[in-house]
């Protein structure tokens, strides 16, 4: 029987777990990195991740985002997704994390993009279980326009939403990704971001060399400010130093709040 405890949501970029100017380059000491970090953070946990230079690389020829081109095409961009994330998978059981993998297009049905039908009582009973869920950026089947692709922020936060109808308690949503933090124009890392400031700071945000079709940065901070409605929180670290590390122990660590 579930009793209620509070969660961490960790979601990965995929800029961090793939090199995203080299297709299909999976970076596993990474993934070995934040395995040990996430060992010794000894909390409840449900993970999301990117599929960087895995599935990106195949949506960005065969579409998904409003339909495909190619019936055989989406098929290989829904491989690719599940081939980065079953790399993820093999490191994080080797670290001895009792994780679980959900794909996202087996929990949602959207209709021209928006969501029309979800199932996530499995992943709640696996966290009633103490198991670890892991989700990731993902092909969704569209009642009108045959696909569409959810990134991993997408169907994390509609999970935790479902998550909180169902009197679970998520303490903070860290998100991991291969700056310092959300920069500005400057290069400079912006400490925090709210609701209302967004508007005037959004045209000032660097914007990413390497195309996302889940739209980037941008994208991270709107949909980090949906879950501030919840009062929950936001904390974008870099998932290639330390700075996760010693966020979990306490340490001053580089990055923006948003709150």
């Amino acid at each position: 029987m579930y009793m209620r405890k509070r969660f961490y949501c960790l979601k990965i970029g995929g800029s961090v777990i793939t090199d995203k100017a080299i297709a299909y380059t999976a970076r596993t000491d990474i993934i070995q990195k934040i395995a040990k970090t996430l060992v010794s953070l000894k909390s409840p946990m449900i993970i999301s991740h990117g599929v960087g230079s895995f599935a990106h690389t195949s949506a960005k020829k065969y579409g998904g985002k409003n339909g495909y081109s190619d019936p055989w095409g989406i098929a290989k961009v829904a491989r690719d997704a599940q081939a980065i994330n079953q790399i993820v998978m093999d490191v994080f059981l080797d670290a001895g994390l009792p994780a679980v993998s959900f794909s996202p297009r087996s929990c949602l049905l959207t209709k021209k993009g928006e969501l029309e039908k979800s199932f996530f009582d499995p992943i709640k009973e696996v966290l009633g279980q103490g198991l670890i869920p892991v989700i990731y950026g993902d092909v969704i089947w569209d009642t009108m326009q045959k696909t569409t692709i959810y990134s991993g922020e997408t169907s994390l936060h509609l999970l935790i939403r479902y998550l909180l109808r169902n009197e679970f308690d998520i303490s903070k949503i860290i998100q991991l990704s291969n700056v310092d933090g959300v920069l500005d124009e400057k290069n400079e890392v912006i400490p925090e971001i709210t609701q209302k400031k967004w508007q005037d700071m959004k045209v000032h945000i660097k914007k990413m060399k390497v195309a996302d079709v889940t739209g980037g940065m941008g994208h991270k901070v709107e949909e980090a400010l949906t879950m501030t409605k919840y009062g929950i929180e936001t904390v974008i670290l870099n998932g290639m130093t330390d700075a996760f590390f010693n966020f979990v122990e306490n340490k001053e660590a580089k990055g923006t709040v948003i709150r």
